[in-house]
């Protein structure tokens, strides 16, 4: 039984460097079934807040700099799904970053919009993206001249921030607005040593996951905006995409966290970090990956990119070694790296677990120069975008045959989630041997049919 598995994980001694950022450990007491309500008299209700939710909304938007924050019960992704629809109309124009979240390009698709890609360039000798450039979204524009809305993630899953106050600067010069995924940074308001948040930069809306890198359960996130003119249609537009029936359970832990974030220091936490970071800095052949200002305009010290590049493990390996023997969950793993999430929840013991392993494992490693994994280097070309592309006829082929054809299928290594193929782009030699080389170095790669790599779903033209 489910129930049965998540007991015995939370009593086995496994540290979890993963979100939720509450690291298991109560804030508050256990919340019961018997506060487990509906939309009552007196309690308010999350899609026409007038009581007790504004005053926790109204919170939330003191809390994080913003003039209006909605809470939201499912997740960052309700909350990108709400605000496209609200910032656009059909057959709009939208600039995308292309290590976007896949619910970017759900509601690129849902809305029947006109996606132009921005592909950031990787941080110089690793597979990571680096961050959005200025000169890159000025030169979108000028192509695009109609587009009405910019789409960046930052911080991304790796950390990396992009300069915000100079690509909003770019959105409304052009008559656009810009929406910030910053999912991985609701921590960035409680401390200085963290990068600034987007809602402070200039962002029109940003949206944070408080379970990611706070003590809130899963689920829980934030739409944030300065934006009073946009308010009215991102409340209705909450209501088409989110639950009628808002758990407070949900709520009541967003309230939680928001308590402790305001009455915690965040001191003790970066003390804990920085001397792990310190601790791991003389790795031979492991290394914890720092952004400096030539590879990112930004970078969150508290996302732990532990890199395999110069050793001879995979990612994978080092996330099994880490799980098998030091009982150490880690986030994800790549070809060549593990991210290992923290947060303001995390413990001593936690660190100093890590840190032991990591300096054991790079001892025993060896040394090794490792290719690159592979990566599709340009946007595919497209046929349609992908709301026409649900028109056309399909058909199912092997996938090393499907060179040429449209592509009716996301192709994607989850997570993070970012595709490699959207359904109207033309799939390429380049895009078929980068998942089968990707696949063969250990990185889990799905598609919308479950296929890949043996079948793809494509037009039949």
């Amino acid at each position: 039984m489910l129930i049965d598995k998540l007991k015995a994980y939370a009593e086995s001694g496994v540290y979890p460097f993963h979100m939720p950022g509450h690291k298991r450990q109560r804030i508050d007491s256990l919340l019961p079934y018997e506060i487990d309500l509906t939309e009552i008299e007196g309690f308010d209700y999350l899609h026409n807040p007038q009581g007790c939710i504004r005053d926790l909304e109204q919170k939330a938007a003191r809390l994080f700099h913003a003039k209006r924050a909605f809470l939201l019960v499912n997740g960052t992704t309700g909350g990108l799904l709400s605000t496209i629809r609200a910032m656009t109309l059909p057959n709009d124009t939208v600039i995308i970053a292309r290590n976007c979240h896949k619910s970017v390009y759900n509601a690129v698709e849902l809305c029947g919009l006109n996606p132009a890609y921005l592909l950031p360039k990787r941080i110089e000798g690793t597979e990571i993206s680096g961050s959005v450039r200025p000169s890159d979204l000025e030169r979108l524009f000028r192509e695009h001249p109609t587009a009405t809305l910019a789409v960046i993630t930052s911080p991304t899953y790796e950390g990396v921030c992009s300069d915000i106050t100079a690509l909003a600067e770019i959105c409304h010069r052009h008559g656009a607005r810009l929406l910030v995924d910053e999912a991985h940074g609701a921590h960035f308001p409680f401390d200085s040593a963290f990068p600034k948040p987007a809602i402070d930069c200039g962002a029109d809306v940003a949206v944070v996951s408080l379970h990611k890198t706070l003590p809130s359960p899963t689920q829980t996130a934030l739409l944030l905006t300065n934006d009073s003119v946009l308010e009215p249609e991102l409340q209705k537009q909450l209501a088409v995409f989110e639950s009628s029936s808002p758990s407070y359970l949900l709520m009541s832990g967003m309230e939680a966290c928001l308590d402790y974030v305001e009455n915690h220091s965040f001191k003790e936490y970066l003390s804990l970090l920085n001397r792990f970071l310190a601790e791991t800095k003389p790795l031979q052949n492991l290394r914890v990956l720092s952004c400096g200002k030539e590879q990112a305009f930004d970078y969150d010290i508290g996302k732990l990119v532990i890199t395999t590049y110069r050793c001879n493990l995979t990612g994978r390996q080092l996330a099994d070694i880490l799980r098998t023997k030091y009982a150490i969950e880690t986030e994800m793993s790549g070809a060549n790296y593990v991210i290992a999430m923290t947060s303001v929840c995390d413990t001593n013991e936690g660190f100093d677990r890590l840190a032991f392993a990591l300096k054991e494992i790079d001892s025993l490693a060896q040394y090794s120069e490792k290719e690159l994994s592979a990566s599709v280097t340009t946007v595919p070309h497209r046929y349609c975008n992908p709301y026409n592309a649900r028109l056309l006829k399909k058909t199912t082929v092997p996938f090393e045959k499907a060179a040429d054809r449209v592509s009716l299928e996301y192709i994607f290594a989850y997570p993070p989630g970012i595709p490699l193929l959207v359904p109207g782009e033309i799939v390429g030699e380049n895009v078929i041997v980068a998942v089968q080389k990707m696949r063969s170095q250990d990185v889990e790669m799905t598609s919308t049919d479950k296929k890949i790599p043996y079948q793809l779903t494509v037009a039949d033209l």
